[in-house]
């Protein structure tokens, strides 16, 4: 068994831990965020920790928003053709390489990015960079490899979560049908429709230098910056339509045997750092589920629905998303569906006041703090935090910084965010059972 290899041997004195944490203290000495915007205008950024396992990754501020209505779906067509065939190596020579050297090449997606990430040991990275440039610059998108990619394309679409699902919807409900309420997923009715010529046009337009960044954990900025001098992208700076919240509903009726809802108000975005910090320190005070595992919380949202649900089993928990220019703050629940109505509606007037005490304020300033150092020691969390802070803020902030602006965040910010969020218009998505579910005009 694994746990029986890796556990450590009662013989192994106080000697070796001192030594582990002298090495660790050395290389987080070191693990200084560094960022520069070349000549091209790529922006590149790393956090060199010394690790043995390097992370590069190639990041385009083009997402899901950048699609128009009648190529829904592009943004996840190009993530799922990650690796195919390119202008200068076949899709078997990239797999084939990049396996031979040890490394994982992942490709993930959200609604303003996408990014393609090399995995792979400091000692390999040299010679495998180029597969990760020729992955994420030089796609051709074949017509018969791209229509290999459907029987993949529809098993996600079949294996959705009710959870990302009625997530997906809000947006949906928030933003109507442009920029940030386009679909993370193509809609079935677009599965065989998006062709070689969209996807390579949705590439030329939005992965270009000024839109791009080249992020690293456990690399030499030097490194980086030669990768993104040498980039064949091209120069264009399109600009993205502006959100436009706008609230309403949308409701997906299934027989699932549970009903999954999410409520939420505009929230910030990325461009206020005070608001933002705010808003997440409220979503922590809040409450985002139990803190121990099979444990019950005390959080004042809980204790709200909690009334409500009687003796019935739920789960409820806040919602936070800030993007460019607008954002979502909210509550997601999920309970059988004859106490989903009630329990909407609890979480509803809850929203609409949103009103915590300065001990809840405490505990979710350290919870944040807590979250923020916990995932500076993961490297993939790490590297995705990297990659938002450059490409769409085009700074870093260390994740001491970072705690220290959370420990100047006071009750009265709080306040004054959430009094704002409570005077926003409602949005509302369900799926599931809905007999019990309110109309968003309902709740008003």
């Amino acid at each position: 068994m694994v746990g029986s290899v890796v556990r450590p041997s009662l013989l192994r004195g106080s000697t070796v831990r001192h030594y582990a944490a002298a090495a660790a203290a050395q290389a987080c000495a070191s693990a200084t965020p560094e960022i520069k915007v070349l000549t091209n205008k790529v922006t590149v950024a790393t956090c060199d920790s010394n690790s043995p396992v390097a992370q590069v990754s190639i990041v385009f501020r083009a997402g899901s928003r950048n699609e128009t209505h009648d190529t829904q779906g592009t943004a996840h067509y190009l993530r799922i053709c990650a690796g195919l065939s390119t202008s200068n190596a076949s899709a078997f020579a990239i797999t084939r390489n990049i396996q031979q050297l040890g490394g994982n090449l992942v490709t993930t997606q959200d609604r303003e990015t996408i990014a393609y990430t090399l995995q792979i040991t400091r000692n390999n990275l040299v010679e495998a960079l180029k597969y990760l440039e020729s992955a994420a610059t030089k796609q051709v998108f074949k017509p018969w490899e791209v229509s290999d990619e459907l029987p993949r394309l529809k098993y996600e679409l079949a294996t959705l979560p009710d959870t990302a699902v009625v997530i997906d919807l809000l947006h949906k409900a928030a933003f109507r049908n442009s920029g940030l309420g386009n679909s993370l997923f193509c809609s079935p009715h677009q599965v065989g429709k998006i062709n070689s010529e969209t996807l390579q046009h949705f590439v030329n337009s939005w992965c270009t230098a000024p839109r791009c960044a080249v992020v690293g954990t456990g690399v030499a900025l030097s490194e980086l910056a030669a990768l993104g001098s040498n980039l064949t992208i091209g120069s264009g700076d399109n600009a993205n339509e502006k959100a436009k919240y706008s609230g309403g509903e949308v409701r997906n009726e299934t027989g699932a045997p549970l009903t999954q809802v999410a409520l939420a108000v505009e929230g910030v975005s990325l461009k206020s750092d005070k608001d933002v910090l705010a808003c997440a320190v409220l979503q922590r005070a809040s409450g985002c589920g139990p803190r121990v595992k099979w444990g019950s919380t005390v959080s004042p949202l809980n204790k709200q629905v909690a009334s409500a649900a009687g003796s019935e089993l739920f789960g409820v928990s806040t919602f936070n998303a800030s993007y460019s220019d607008s954002g979502l703050f909210g509550v997601v629940l999920c309970s059988p569906p004859n106490v989903a109505g009630s329990l909407t509606k609890a979480a509803a007037k809850w929203l609409k006041s949103l009103n915590v005490l300065e001990s809840d304020v405490a505990r979710g300033k350290n919870i944040l703090k807590t979250e923020v150092l916990d995932a500076a020691d993961n490297s993939t969390s790490l590297l995705e935090s990297l990659q938002q802070q450059a490409l769409l803020k085009g700074q870093i902030t260390s994740p001491t910084a970072l705690v220290n602006a959370i420990d100047k965040v006071t009750a009265a910010d709080i306040k004054a965010v959430a009094d704002k969020l409570a005077k926003g218009n409602l949005s509302l998505a369900a799926t599931g059972n809905l007999k019990t579910i309110p109309y968003v005009d309902e709740l008003k």
